[in-house]
């Protein structure tokens, strides 16, 4: 399997995971965590996974092969949106993981509206733009000899 995907398959999770919390849009609070508990736990790992360890992943092992292959452009772009995307990210799964602690109130329910549209907006066009040019670029400029230790680097 080739390192493009596995950054695909982990989009789609992502973007699954988005399109099930567009679903509570405007919905008022939840009377039953349990109606909303599994999307909770689900948000909160596509934070720390597919966020969090592959944002990082991708700004320590692939933009510098970007950068060194003149697509400074792109890896430049992509590293700020992770910059805008990461406090949204981290508030969110703050607010999510209290939540299945404690409950919502109408107060920290707003405030994860607010966070999960602002979350689903940036996050959504962020793939986007990977898919249309990041997968592209890794497939044509990593060699296996590159990919064989970056994929080997990532899986564990």
């Amino acid at each position: 399997m080739r390192l493009s995907e596995i950054l695909h398959q982990e989009h789609q999770r992502t973007l699954v995971a988005l399109d099930d919390l567009d679903q509570w849009r405007d919905k008022p609070l939840p009377s039953n965590m349990d109606d909303i508990s599994d999307l909770l736990t689900r948000l909160i790992d596509v934070c720390e996974s597919d966020v969090t360890r592959h944002y990082a992943f991708e700004e320590e092992n692939l933009f510098p092969i970007l950068r060194q292959n003149g697509a400074d452009f792109m890896a430049n772009m992509l590293s700020g949106e992770h910059a805008i995307i990461r406090p949204i990210a981290q508030a969110l799964c703050e607010n999510a993981t209290k939540a299945l602690k404690d409950g919502f109130t109408q107060e920290s329910w707003q405030k994860f509206q607010e966070l999960s549209f602002e979350f689903i907006g940036h996050e959504t066009f962020h793939i986007q733009k990977e898919e249309m040019g990041l997968i592209n670029a890794l497939n044509m400029m990593l060699t296996p000899e590159v990919e064989t230790p970056l994929l080997a680097l990532y899986l564990h």
